[in-house]
């Protein structure tokens, strides 16, 4: 289902994305372009479908890309650049639509994109664009802090992982946000992260993901599904290990930026990297 909420803004929700969008080109409203957005998504989907035996497998057990769709190629290149050999290229598949859709409009002549796939967004800003993007302290919870950004940022993406998500979790951060120049390479990189803020505790529960859904990429894995209160020293060790994986994908230049919370507390690197709404 596609919706035009205005001349600017659209809604569009087809199977497991529900993406909002927001275009315009030189101040003025997109037109027709609108609605081919639909049946292109529909046709990644169904891409993506098509291939979902070898993008349920681990990176590092598929074969040659050469010749996939673009989208599974998006999300093939995503996860194996994290070099986490754990990780499917499902991990990046809502970053992946969100990308394709934002460059379509540009290709169209927006100057100005934010497509938001369920927390994952992808940004355009051209000549003398701006915006902020508010970035959230647990998933489903109002913005805490922001990002500003202006025309010339080399953000393209932004994504967010965590406990209460889309998708499963192997850590226990409230969220794990991925700054990069990809909207895929974001989504892939917040799933690092939120497994990554992680400590062993009988206060955190947890289950093999194919007794939650069967249908999961990651059957053998045990996902957390619920977290107790923590001690103080708990909570710390798994920042700083979340930490240790920031630090990591952002000095090997694959991230931008990287927040993480948990139980109220915020780590980012770089520091000033987001800034606390007032």
């Amino acid at each position: 289902m596609f919706r035009l909420l205005d001349h600017y803004k659209a809604l569009l929700d087809i199977g497991p994305v529900q993406m909002s969008i927001a275009a315009e080109r030189r101040g003025e409203p997109l037109g027709r372009e609108w609605r081919k957005l639909e049946e292109l998504v529909s046709g990644w989907l169904a891409d993506i479908q098509r291939y979902l035996p070898e993008v349920r497998k681990p990176w590092t057990e598929m074969n040659s890309t050469s010749g996939y769709p673009k989208a599974v190629q998006r999300m093939y290149a995503a996860v194996s650049s994290t070099g986490e050999p754990g990780l499917t290229p499902m991990a990046a598949v809502a970053g992946t639509i969100a990308g394709l859709a934002r460059d379509y409009l540009v290709e169209q002549g927006a100057g100005k994109v934010l497509v938001n796939n369920g927390g994952d967004i992808a940004i355009y800003l051209g000549r003398e664009e701006r915006t902020r993007v508010g970035v959230t302290p647990r998933l489903g919870a109002a913005p805490s802090h922001y990002l500003e950004l202006r025309a010339g940022s080399p953000v393209g993406g932004i994504a967010t992982s965590g406990q209460g998500g889309r998708s499963f979790t192997l850590g226990i951060a409230d969220a794990a946000v991925g700054i990069a120049a990809s909207p895929e390479v974001a989504d892939a990189c917040a799933t690092v992260l939120g497994n990554a803020v992680n400590v062993e505790s009988i206060l955190i529960e947890r289950r093999p993901a194919r007794e939650i859904d069967p249908a999961t990429d990651i059957p053998n894995l045990m996902v957390t599904t619920a977290v107790g209160p923590l001690p103080e020293e708990m909570r710390a060790e798994a920042l700083e290990r979340g930490m240790q994986k920031a630090r990591q994908l952002v000095d090997g230049k694959l991230l931008l930026g990287a927040v993480l919370f948990l139980n109220g507390e915020m780590r980012q690197y770089p520091d000033g990297m987001v800034c606390p709404i007032e």
